[in-house]
């Protein structure tokens, strides 16, 4: 049995992005390229992906458009697994002998939680939204800094590979200025930083869903389906075959001008 990629979606500021990039990821793994997937939702106490599925649980009972929808995917619901982060590490493993391919954990929004460095050592890659704004950007890099750390000291135990940041709710009139001076300090540390950049945009917020995917031009367009084929880059590499017989390909994006260069 070939153990599952386990990802985590983690940041120190809430309200940046993790949850809901997470939900898509999950259901675009899922519903669109054909994994197995499972989510652990260790972020007590919003537990936002817990709430996604009570309130699609909820029309499921009630609407039955959403029930036809459902029926006419023809795929079921990937389990949304509420648990602390002191038994993550137990609801994890546990799901080790299901046969799931991806695992996705979305992290409470600090590190000083009991029982996360457990949970980190079972953690293949980390993904970090940051958003263009210098707290967030701080932030980020205050916990890339400690990510660092855990990786130079990490014993065989651990299974982490892995972190990466990434823009999120990019604007693409802000000036450009803070991108590229906030990309230039990253390679001056040594901080890896993905390619994609997810817009902003009420659409990929509003529209997120644990039971269906995002529609392929709506991924394209907030660049969410470039972040998941950048990480499905590194995660499984470049030329794989999904499960649905998708082959991925990952095209970095065009850098535009903006005003302020």
């Amino acid at each position: 049995m070939t153990q599952p990629h386990v990802l985590a979606f983690a940041t120190q500021k809430g309200g940046a992005g993790k949850s809901t990039i997470g939900t898509h990821m999950a259901s675009a793994l899922c519903y669109y390229y054909g994994y197995k997937v499972a989510m652990v939702d260790c972020d007590y106490p919003q537990n936002s992906l817990h709430a996604y599925r009570l309130e699609e649980q909820n029309r499921l009972q009630s609407e039955a458009p959403f029930q036809a929808r459902l029926l006419k995917q023809g795929i079921p619901p990937y389990p949304v697994i509420i648990s602390s982060v002191e038994k993550a590490v137990s609801s994890i493993e546990g799901l080790f002998e299901q046969d799931y391919d991806f695992i996705l954990v979305d992290t409470p929004g600090t590190v000083n939680v009991v029982g996360l460095p457990e949970l980190l050592r079972l953690v293949d890659y980390i993904f970090l939204p940051i958003e263009p704004d210098k707290g967030s950007i701080a932030s980020t890099m205050s916990y890339m800094g400690i990510l660092g750390q855990f990786v130079q000291s990490r014993d065989e135990d651990s299974n982490l590979l892995g972190f990466y940041a990434f823009w999120n709710k990019f604007v693409k009139s802000e000036k450009k200025g803070i991108y590229d001076k906030t990309e230039e300090l990253f390679q001056e540390k040594g901080l890896p930083l993905l390619k994609s950049r997810v817009e902003l945009l009420m659409t990929y917020k509003e529209n997120r869903s644990t039971m269906f995917p995002l529609p392929e031009r709506d991924l394209n367009r907030l660049g969410l389906g470039q972040l998941i084929l950048e990480i499905l880059t590194l995660v499984v590499g470049e030329g794989a075959v999904t499960p649905s017989g998708k082959t991925i390909a990952f095209t970095a994006p065009a850098v535009e001008s903006a005003p302020g260069a």
